[in-house]
């Protein structure tokens, strides 16, 4: 059997409200829906963040839990192409975050990237897609 989508990344973090505004200040990301459920060990509370006027795109489902630690940052990454990497990267540093790997231009991709974590320390790829000349 096969999946019928890719349907959503699930972030785990120690605070979901830092990482909202994170996430909505840097990358304009808004709260779509919010859940809690403590009916079992993995009880959580959890905002679901998308793109606005974006249909059909995979939301970021940022979860904090409510008797468990949080996986160590770095486990997962997540990836954004935005339409501008400097202003991105002022953005990063203005909510917060750190520029783990600097902005470079890959030898295999048309695009300019730089590596980012964000105050949780969770990875963040984030690039700018480069248009031939």
């Amino acid at each position: 059997m096969k999946a019928l989508a890719f349907s959503f990344m699930k972030l785990v973090v120690a605070d979901l409200a830092a990482a909202e505004r994170f996430y909505g200040d840097v990358f304009g990301l808004v709260v779509s829906h919010r859940h809690s459920s403590d009916e079992h060990e993995y009880g959580q509370e959890e905002s679901m963040l998308s793109i606005p006027g974006q249909h059909g795109g995979v939301p970021l489902i940022l979860t904090r839990y409510f008797r468990r630690r949080p996986p160590a940052a770095g486990a997962a990454w997540t990836g954004f192409t935005v339409p501008d990497l400097d202003a991105t990267v002022a953005a990063i540093e203005a909510a917060g975050g750190t520029i783990e790997v600097p902005i470079h231009t890959s030898s295999s991709h048309p695009v300019r990237a730089v590596v980012a974590s964000d105050p949780d320390g969770h990875m963040i790829e984030v690039i700018q897609m480069l248009t031939a000349t």
